[in-house]
């Protein structure tokens, strides 16, 4: 095991190559994007230098309370904005018990249907803070930073879905050029409503979809966006097999970096106008 765990820092400690370098101390200026390690779940907690927490998903259990609890001081116990990408458990469970011992500002989710009693509670107690029209929205975070809205495309709220994942709430954060796209759980079909929708559509860091599945992630896609660096959220020996050998095999076949919670754990990444950086929270 300590073999495996100083190959997976070895590796870490090549991307520098990539123009993503590991984090120097300076003032804080940005984004710090924390890509949680909750087990085979979603979190990602976004802190702005102008002091704006945003959380989206919150993975399948409340770890999520204990890892934001670590970074986030004791006196600012707020989230200005929580993110649902869709209402699977996985992303949906941990925002439940973030609602009930944090100040959250602002919620935001498609309202897609989905006959789910968790969702039904969250949708409950989300009550008038929630939005449910995610479409083309984007906020402003400072220093030249933002969080906007791809997909989905139009309002779907009160829509049936064959596939919930399907009905991700795909974001971008950006710092200038510098840009992370966040795909939930949006899987080929949306891939492709991206790729007509934004052509011009192009980020350094990709958090893929689903899992890593290989019904995401397809050379399509990964050949347009051009991403350095894919990060993939995924639980350790989970019963998925996740993420799939196709996923890793595509990626490898593109030079594209890879770091995966099961392997690596929580992941941090500064982004601000001039740099990408990463290291451990």
């Amino acid at each position: 095991m300590k073999i495996k765990h100083l190959l997976t820092i070895g590796l870490l400690l090549l991307l520098p190559a990539l123009a993503l370098k590991q984090s120097t101390l300076g003032p804080r200026t940005g984004l710090e994007v924390y890509f949680l390690d909750v087990g085979q779940g979603d979190a990602i907690l976004i802190r702005s230098g102008s002091g704006k927490n945003i959380l989206i998903d919150g993975g399948p259990d409340e770890l999520v309370l204990e890892k934001i609890g670590r970074l986030l001081p004791y006196t600012k116990r707020k989230i200005d904005l929580m993110i649902l990408t869709h209402p699977h458990a996985d992303h949906l469970i941990g925002l439940i018990g973030v609602i009930k011992r944090y100040i959250v500002s602002n919620i935001v989710y498609t309202g897609a249907n989905y006959q789910d009693a968790s969702y039904r509670y969250f949708q409950e107690i989300s009550g008038k803070k929630a939005q449910t029209k995610p479409a083309n929205l984007r906020w402003d975070l400072g220093d030249n930073c933002s969080l906007r809205v791809l997909f989905p495309l139009t309002d779907i709220s009160g829509q049936d879905f064959k596939n919930i994942n399907n009905s991700s709430i795909v974001s971008e954060l950006a710092c200038g050029q510098n840009k992370i796209l966040l795909m939930g759980d949006a899987e080929t079909p949306v891939e492709k409503e991206l790729l007509s929708a934004y052509p011009n559509l192009h980020d350094q860091i990709l958090k893929t979809g689903h899992h890593g599945s290989k019904t995401a992630s397809s050379l399509e896609f990964l050949g347009q966006i051009k991403p350095q660096l894919a990060v993939i959220l995924v639980g350790k020996d989970n019963k998925y097999n996740l993420p799939s050998a196709e996923t890793l095999s595509n990626l490898q076949g593109l030079g594209i970096k890879v770091i995966r919670t099961d392997y690596d754990g929580d992941l941090k990444i500064t982004l601000n106008e001039s740099a990408i950086n990463y290291t451990k929270p």
